[in-house]
């Protein structure tokens, strides 16, 4: 079948949603469709996929995506076209614009909602403005149930709003069957992430700084060692914090590592922090955990879907929650290490075939909406890794 995705952001730009519809393109092209992608982001990148890419001037395109007009319009008129599939984040305008126009031509429209449009119901609402009033014709996910339910309470008149996860190859992320035992004299952390005030990495250096003064109240001298991956706007400011915490000899920054790098990272760890209250899905968290990693994050996001509490993580309730968990596991190792057994043995609840028979499903209720038949759904599913 031709599937068109449409996403504001693309590669060469790194971030969640990029690596998404980059794996699930590359999916679908591995199992023969025609696939093309639609982008805001006009810098190539070298990829095995048929991109078609805004004209220079990003904020030009984010504030007048019309100005496109004749390279959308060359897709949508290219033939018949199965499905578009729009990936929308808070606010984007490319993958609305093609939505109106999609709509109007009575073709089949997919939506999946990668961010959680909380606290910003009306700036999303906005946002389309300039497209014209009215409901646009598509069927509606989230990336998780978070996502979906924020998805719900913005557009109230969307109809089903279903959850269509991330696809990660779990397998890929795998850690081999000798995988090492717990160091019961040093706690091994990692985060892995963008170093933007949104990650709240700072609040997890802060919470560092109370659980190495319980660890020193308590008589107990652990040995901590935490690597944080990702670059990022704030890494001077955070290096700074960790240098007045006194926090030097436990925390490293490591800046930018590959997807082959952060799973040896991982593989060498005990515990991967979700630092942020924010995350529509938790990509970062759902690899460490694929990677046999239990995951500490915060109740009330997406790692609610892969996370069971108490059994391959703990899903907490503030800064407050995560010093306790942290202390918890860092004094008693004989718990981090019943935590790390079930992540290692126990493979999460989502894998990349379930993902995308979700994404088909979705597709199929985008045609019923137009009265088109559902869409044989390709046997032996073979999936791309997201990195």
């Amino acid at each position: 079948m031709r599937i068109v995705h449409v996403a504001d952001s693309f590669a060469p730009d790194i971030g969640g949603i990029e690596r998404q519809v980059e794996a699930l393109a590359m999916a679908q092209r591995a199992q023969g469709h025609d696939v093309t992608v639609i982008t805001a982001v006009a810098d190539p990148a070298e990829l095995d996929l048929h991109v078609v890419r805004a004209k220079p001037g990003r904020w030009l395109t984010v504030c007048f995506p019309w100005r496109n007009w004749r390279a959308v319009h060359g897709v949508l008129e290219a033939g018949p076209i199965d499905v578009i599939h729009a990936h929308f984040s808070v606010v984007s305008p490319l993958a609305t614009y093609v939505t109106r126009l999609a709509s109007r031509r009575r073709i089949p429209i997919a939506a999946t909602v990668h961010s959680i449009w909380w606290k910003v119901t009306l700036g999303t609402r906005l946002s389309a403005v300039p497209f014209g009033f009215g409901p646009m014709r598509a069927a509606w996910s989230g990336v998780s149930e978070v996502a979906a339910h924020h998805v719900r309470r913005t557009l109230p008149r969307a109809g089903v709003v279903s959850v269509v996860p991330n696809l990660i190859d779990v397998g890929w992320w795998r850690p081999a069957p000798d995988f090492r035992q717990t160091d019961p004299d040093q706690i091994r952390i990692v985060l892995v992430g963008r170093l933007k005030k949104r990650k709240h990495v700072d609040e997890f250096l802060d919470v560092l700084g109370q659980v190495r003064s319980r660890l020193a109240a308590a008589g107990l001298r652990r040995g901590v060692r935490v690597s944080i991956v990702g670059s990022g706007p704030r890494r001077d400011d955070l290096q700074q914090q960790i240098d007045r915490l006194g926090l030097t000899d436990w925390v490293s920054l490591l800046g930018h590592r590959n997807s082959e790098e952060i799973r040896a990272l991982l593989h060498e760890s005990d515990l991967f922090i979700a630092a942020s209250r924010q995350e529509s899905f938790g990509i970062a968290a759902f690899e460490a955990r694929s990677a046999g990693v239990p995951v500490i994050g915060y109740q009330g996001n997406g790692l609610v879907e892969f996370i069971s509490d108490g059994t391959d993580g703990r899903l907490v309730d503030g800064a407050d929650g995560m010093v306790d968990t942290l202390y918890e596991l860092a004094a008693d190792p004989a718990e981090l290490d019943r935590l790390r057994k079930y992540a290692v043995a126990t493979p999460p609840v989502i894998s990349a075939e379930s993902a995308l028979s979700d994404v088909y499903r979705l597709y199929d209720r985008a045609r019923q909406q137009h009265g088109l038949p559902a869409l044989a759904e390709p046997v032996g599913t073979e999936a791309v890794t997201a990195r």
